[in-house]
């Protein structure tokens, strides 16, 4: 039998490899820029800098891109040299300013870990390579945008993806697909099986479709108990509903087994496209809403469009 001290003593030493994995990992995360204060659904949200010349503005093509109309299109600059980082100011028109002191335009200021930087009235803290705040950061906001189920994005960061995706699809003039299905029958599976079957389900299904048919720039996430949204930039609505066909084929030929039973799982899928006459976010996702109730009115386990 083992001892009190034996016990503490192998709790000790898990604790100990595990801080060390995480410092591990800490050590490889690239310097990044963190939202402090600004756009309250971005706020948390990390930019790795891992290449020179990426821009920090509020267009939607921007790689540090900020929703806030205090700060410019194209805001400021992020150069690497050597191991260096620096920002430069691109004449923007509420200015940048690092460590308090406002930068003149065009003029490159190297970055120390730590540094607060103020672009319009947002704040970013930017850290440098290794850092273990930029490790532990990170974690906290995924867990803010992941369902603890599925391991996929939830609701939260779906609205602001959608409205993200809106913009740049306009901006960039590209097409955008938005998927939405949910499982038919899930009651039934629940109360015939049990809450944990149901579970099973809904997480057999995400990784199906996130593993084996969606590319890894599409997003995905659920929405609600067995309601699930994509969003596909740059598909036009043939492609759409392509991959919408091929995502319901596969659910339905797939083996859902629970505890050697085979569920019964299909879904009901809308497809909707953005078009001239949708200015926001909440209009695409709401046709293709209607088209994956039109799924379910007209016999479940179809694709549907309006």
């Amino acid at each position: 039998m083992s001892s009190s001290n034996d016990n503490e003593e192998k709790t000790s030493v898990v604790s100990t490899d595990t801080f060390k994995i995480r410092l591990n990992e800490a050590k490889q995360a690239p310097p990044c820029f963190i939202l402090l204060m600004g756009p309250v659904q971005q706020v948390g949200k990390q930019w790795p800098i891992e290449k020179s010349g990426v821009i920090l503005g509020r267009s939607a093509e921007t790689y540090v891109y900020i929703d806030d109309r205090s700060v410019s299109k194209k805001h400021a600059e992020i150069t690497i040299d050597g191991k260096d980082i620096f920002i430069i100011d691109l004449e923007s028109t509420n200015g940048t300013e690092v460590g308090g002191v406002r930068l003149k335009a065009g003029v490159k200021q190297k970055l120390t870990n730590n540094d607060q930087v103020k672009v319009g009235n947002v704040i970013l803290k930017y850290l440098e390579q290794g850092n273990l705040e930029s490790y532990t950061t990170r974690k906290t906001f995924d867990k803010t945008q992941v369902d603890p189920l599925t391991q996929i994005f939830n609701k939260g960061a779906l609205v602001a993806q959608g409205h993200e995706s809106v913009k740049k699809a306009k901006l960039i003039d590209v097409p955008l697909g938005v998927i939405v299905f949910d499982l038919d029958n899930f009651k039934s599976v629940n109360d015939t099986y049990g809450h944990p079957a149901g579970d099973y389900v809904l997480k057999e299904l995400s990784d199906v479709i996130l593993k084996k048919l969606i590319r890894s720039e599409d997003f995905f996430a659920r929405f609600g108990g067995e309601e699930f949204c994509l969003i596909l930039l740059g598909s036009p609505l043939k492609k759409s509903i392509e991959v919408a066909e091929r995502i319901r084929t596969t659910i339905e030929g797939h083996s859902f087994k629970w505890k050697g039973t085979k569920l019964p799982v299909t879904i009901s899928i809308g497809v909707a496209n953005l078009d001239a006459s949708m200015e926001t976010w909440e209009q695409v996702f709401e046709k293709a809403d209607q088209a994956a109730y039109l799924s379910k009115k007209n016999g479940k386990n179809r694709v549907s469009t309006i």
